[in-house]
């Protein structure tokens, strides 16, 4: 009997449910009609409270919301001794006694009722128009004349019974009935057989000797039950710690894939959301081989395990990747695949890895796979991966919209990506970013990673260029920050700071956010360089825009689209087309971010970009001084008229006016 799992039924399972009960109750209304106007024996009461109370004690199938129970013995006994309708209606109450005593829902109830009813009677026309016999119990008859039609009754009612509850499993499961019925339903025809075999054995009994030969059998089932409840108890005990081991393995696997996600500044929850997806996706594909649903559903986790290998400053370049930086990215493929096979997965997990950046005309890499030579598993991963990158925000570009993506996918379509992988997608894209994901427990590590990975990535600038100091225009102007420390207001102090920036990089407007923890926004204190409307007294939210992302994640970012920044703030005159934007940290502690704003795109050299990190420091405690400052005399309610701007101080009114570099693409 099907003892389902309280879950809210699709339209297409009520469609079904309401099927099997419409017919289980003509079947169940029928019995009841021939049993009122035909002559029944008494006795059918004994075998219908025999499989009522042997149907309680029920045996859970391992792994599925399905129950059954060694009742069949009795229902086939009352099917031999009085016909289709006393056993008919004997199920019938069985399964409305056993899903009332637990509590089902109304149309589970009804189910588990009518469904046995409905298989039983079929198997019973089957069973009395094979052996051409009345119910035995009014013309006995010769036991090997009743073997194939009980063997055909026998057949009937398994494969009623096993499909219909394996069709209403895969409704709730979303799982394939076939698979269902071959690896958990099948091997339980040992039990129908084994329970017809008794119930011909205590129907020829009873006609050759008494009734009493009912005592006889029954510690047989007895045992029976007992011995095959206990080895169910194992399997389900074994299943148990399967499950907890997989539990685990996939615990661990996670973790690995919390610090490849974390390597990778920029694409944080990337891998959590094409998991979905992707495992999505194959469903709506109509795959339903639980090997490759699990390799998929990893796959989606390790692909970019390699990473792990490739340099940050490649990794998170914030531009175009020169030829040989590109090909050291290419080489995480194949060291994430080596890093995967040497877990010992138990579905093939290491060439969906290997070939999800291989494309349909055989133009990708590494190995320039096409067709269907690509594994399946790979192609919707090449499509979910493509379109999650494309709506998410990078410092390079910005995010495309939906729309934009897909037109992206449909232009790839049979020529990097499976056609019909597109098309599906196309199809149910809604339904898979339907659902939000949760925030992940793990957000504070991920946090002290991208942290830490931003400390190592700093510190390594400095070692590697401590040389820059020996120029004598950036020596000049770390000195100069380091003595405004004296400077009353935070406009005072950014006028000065601003001056010099600027000397390093004319063409730039550099913008000085102070962070207000108060209210968790940064505010545009201070512009200089060119005016440009609506930057002056703007305020981001922590977090928002590229300026406040720096400002939570602690990272400078290089040459990224300026739209990414300034999208909500209006800026039209002029239109900026790249920006760097850095932290000011003072002890750990963020005194706010400087900005700088170009209308060149990719207009800021990594000279340039290694003299601006070089100087921060001192322009945070520079900042930071005057911050204080400011809020003492708010304290103190002081008063003073506002400074006039500062003149230029003369100790850089020598030097270049600034520096070619290379530009980043």
């Amino acid at each position: 009997m099907c003892g389902q799992a309280e879950k809210a039924l699709t339209s297409k399972a009520k469609v079904y449910v309401a099927c099997v009960c419409i017919a289980g109750a003509a079947a169940t209304a029928h019995s009841v009609h021939a049993l009122i106007v035909g002559r029944m024996p008494s006795e059918w009461l004994i075998f219908a409270a025999l499989a009522l109370v042997t149907g309680s004690f029920t045996i859970k199938i391992p792994a599925l919301p399905a129950r059954f129970s060694v009742s069949e013995t009795f229902i086939f006994a009352c099917v031999l001794l009085f016909g289709p309708a006393a056993a008919t209606i004997t199920i019938a109450l069985d399964g409305f006694i056993v899903s009332y005593r637990r509590q089902h829902q109304l149309h589970r109830l009804l189910f588990n009722s009518f469904e046995g009813a409905f298989s039983i009677w079929v198997a019973s026309q089957v069973f009395f128009t094979l052996a051409r016999v009345p119910p035995l119990h009014a013309v006995p008859t010769a036991p090997a004349a009743l073997i194939l039609p009980l063997v055909a009754l026998t057949a009937t009612y398994f494969f009623f019974n096993s499909t219909l509850t394996a069709l209403a499993v895969a409704f709730e499961t979303e799982s394939s009935p076939v698979v269902l019925w071959r690896h958990h339903f099948l091997w339980l025809s040992l039990n129908y057989v084994a329970g017809a075999s008794v119930s011909l054995l205590l129907v020829t009994a009873m006609r050759q000797v008494s009734f009493g030969a009912i005592a006889v059998i029954a510690p047989i089932l007895v045992v029976s039950y007992l011995t095959f409840r206990a080895s169910m108890g194992r399997v389900d005990d074994a299943t148990q710690h399967a499950a907890e081991v997989n539990r685990l393995y996939r615990s661990a696997v996670e973790t690995l894939a919390i610090a490849i996600d974390a390597k990778d500044e920029v694409t944080h929850g990337h891998i959590r959301r094409v998991q979905r997806c992707a495992v999505g996706l194959a469903r709506a594909l109509g795959i339903t081989d639980e090997a490759t649903l699990n390799a998929l559903d990893v796959a989606a986790l390790l692909h970019d395990a390699g990473k792990l290998a490739v340099p940050e400053h490649i990794l998170n370049k914030p531009g175009r990747l020169t030829d040989p930086e590109f090909e050291r990215m290419k080489l995480h493929v194949k060291i994430g695949a080596e890093i995967v096979s040497a877990i010992d997965f138990p579905y093939p997990v290491v060439p969906i890895v290997q070939s999800h950046h291989e494309n349909w005309d055989g133009s990708g890499y590494p190995d320039g796979r096409s067709g269907t030579d690509i594994p399946i598993g790979a192609r919707i991963l090449a499509v979910v991966d493509c379109f999650d990158a494309l709506t998410s925000d990078r410092p390079y570009r910005r995010r495309l919209s939906r729309d934009e993506a897909l037109k992206v996918l449909r232009e790839r379509r049979g020529t990097m990506y499976d056609p019909t992988v597109v098309d599906t997608f196309l199809a149910v894209y809604r339904d898979l970013l339907s659902e939000d994901l949760e925030p992940p427990s793990h957000h504070r590590a991920l946090a002290e990673i991208s942290r830490s990975s931003a400390h190592r990535a700093d510190d390594a600038v400095q070692a590697n260029d401590q040389n820059a100091l020996e120029a004598t225009e950036e020596m000049l102007a770390v000195c100069a920050l380091s003595r405004v420390g004296a400077l009353g207001t935070f406009t005072d102090a950014a006028f000065l700071i601003g001056t010099h920036v600027r000397r390093i990089i004319p063409d730039a407007t550099c913008v000085f956010y102070a962070f207000d923890p108060a209210t968790d926004h940064l505010v545009a204190r201070h512009v200089a360089g060119t005016p440009a409307v609506g930057l002056q007294g703007r305020r981001i939210p922590a977090g928002h825009c590229l300026t406040g992302w720096v400002a939570v994640n602690r990272q400078a970012m290089v040459n990224s689209d300026a739209a990414l920044d300034l999208g909500e703030a209006r800026v039209t005159d002029p239109v900026f087309k790249s920006c760097l934007s850095t932290p000011l940290l003072a002890a750990e502690t963020l005194v706010g971010v400087l900005t700088l704003y170009s209308t060149s795109p990719a207009a800021f050299s990594e000279d340039q970009a290694r003299v601006i990190q070089l100087l921060t420091p001192y322009i945070a405690a520079t900042l930071q001084t005057a911050l204080e400052l400011e809020s003492r005399s708010a304290r103190d309610a002081a008063t003073r008229p506002p400074a006039a701007p500062l003149s230029e101080p003369a100790l850089l009114t020598t030097g270049s006016a600034g520096r070619k570099g290379i530009t980043r693409h």
